[in-house]
């Protein structure tokens, strides 16, 4: 099974008509919600009006905009001394790893305010992955384990595991952490990465427009049928109004149109 997942959604009015596209031409079949950005509110409501609002989860953020709860912007490791997130702990591998139980309660206490927004408008799907995948840093991932006893959460998402090859040791951790997540979720992926990784992983270059044009070949509808596999994109449009994944246009990734 393929699952195409639009991150970002909420982030502004352009993203939110973005994924709405993707939703309409096919090319996405969900999508997951910044709860904390400006055009959350808007969001739910497109998703209401255009009919996919069950097919829309929550991304988790604690780097970007401005946090749902108070006491989070004290602390300098995820907050600017105006408040916003900083992204400061992500940048910094000692604290991707390990902080200290404090911070891993203000990081609780966000998460959980986001997810109860993100309820309270009116979305059900407990689908969770997060803005520059901080939940697969070990502090948040505990937050987040420790608020399973509150949320039944319905799918969680993988830590990138479409590749070959790679660091070794980075491959142990996303490993055990792929294990772990498999056990706090009812559903997870078999894989998980974007279209370049998709593309990669079957020695295609998505430099090559040629090569993005190719359409499945047998070797990938036989990934596709054995493996649960989640893909992630980001719809936005380019300066002529094209609709585009971050750069490339999503109307050439037939590798995974004609498996979607």
């Amino acid at each position: 099974m393929l699952l195409v997942n639009a991150d970002d959604f909420g982030k502004n009015e352009e993203i939110n008509r973005a994924v709405c596209e993707a939703f309409e031409k096919g090319y996405i079949n969900s999508a997951t919600l910044m709860t904390n950005m400006p055009g959350a509110h808007e969001a739910y409501k497109l998703a209401k009006d255009n009919g996919f609002a069950d097919r829309v989860g929550i991304h988790l953020n604690i780097t970007e905009g401005m946090p749902l709860t108070e006491g989070i912007r004290n602390n300098p490791l995820i907050c600017s001394s105006d408040g916003s997130f900083n992204a400061a702990f992500y940048h910094n591998t000692k604290y991707r790893l390990y902080m200290d139980r404090q911070s891993i309660d203000r990081i609780k206490e966000e998460l959980d305010a986001q997810i109860g927004l993100f309820l309270e408008m009116g979305f059900t799907l407990l689908h969770i992955d997060s803005h520059h995948h901080v939940h697969t840093n070990y502090p948040v991932y505990r937050a987040l384990k420790e608020l399973g006893v509150k949320y039944d959460y319905e799918y969680i998402r993988l830590s990138r595991n479409l590749y070959k090859g790679g660091n070794p040791v980075n491959g142990i951790y996303k490993g055990l952490y792929n294990a772990n997540v498999k056990r706090l979720a009812r559903h997870t992926s078999s894989y998980f990465g974007d279209y370049r990784d998709l593309m990669g992983y079957f020695g295609l270059d998505p430099a090559r427009t040629t090569d993005r044009m190719r359409s499945s070949s047998g070797q990938t509808d036989v990934f596709f049928e054995k493996n649960d596999v989640e893909i992630m994109v980001h719809p936005m449009y380019d300066n002529s109004g094209k609709l585009t994944d971050t750069d490339i246009p999503m109307d050439e990734q037939n590798i995974i149109h004609s498996c979607h």
